[in-house]
């Protein structure tokens, strides 16, 4: 995930992050609320933040300071303090509710980081390529919104899951599955 630890203000600042935003990554809060409650002025947030952003462990929301948790930064979260009591959000499927939940939004935006950094790796055609690149950009939109539609990820999912079945991909396959049984 990183090529060398993070230091104690890093790992406080990115527990703090998470502790805010519930894990969840859609949710932003501000850097210099959460540097204020580490007794941090503007100055030394905006550089722990800028740190933590340049790992990717955290994502820029507003210019004027929102900020959110990325993916991998829960990810790191989760290993340093254990995993939440809530349960994996590996084994959530969409459910049935007009807009995803929050472990179930947070299992989507997993895959979808997952399948772009696997993407390489699947040895696609090219309108295979292009259409797993369109159901992910249209996940990646439904995630931005404040109310991600279940029904249009879900296909968005099943359509994926048509296209990675050609690389025989069974770990993917299985996930995905699991993720859009009803």
């Amino acid at each position: 995930m990183t090529d060398y630890e993070l230091g104690e203000i890093e790992q406080q600042f990115l527990a703090a992050l998470f502790e805010q935003t519930k894990g969840d990554v859609s949710v932003q809060v501000s850097m210099y609320t959460i540097g204020e409650a580490l007794g941090m002025d503007r100055d030394a947030a905006t550089m722990v933040a800028q740190e933590l952003m340049g790992r990717q462990l955290a994502e820029i929301r507003t210019l004027s300071g929102g900020i959110g948790i990325s993916v991998d930064g829960s990810k790191m979260i989760e290993e340093l303090m254990g995993t939440p009591a809530s349960g994996s959000p590996e084994s959530a499927n969409l459910g049935n509710t007009p807009v995803l939940k929050t472990q179930a939004r947070q299992t989507v935006a997993q895959i979808v980081s997952d399948l772009k950094n696997q993407t390489g790796s699947y040895g696609l055609n090219f309108d295979d390529l292009d259409e797993l690149m369109a159901d992910l950009k249209t996940m990646e939109a439904q995630l931005g919104s404040a109310r991600p539609k279940t029904a249009i990820v879900r296909e968005c999912l099943r359509s994926i899951l048509g296209v990675v079945a050609k690389t025989g991909n069974s770990q993917i396959i299985d996930r995905l599955r699991k993720l859009v049984a009803e």
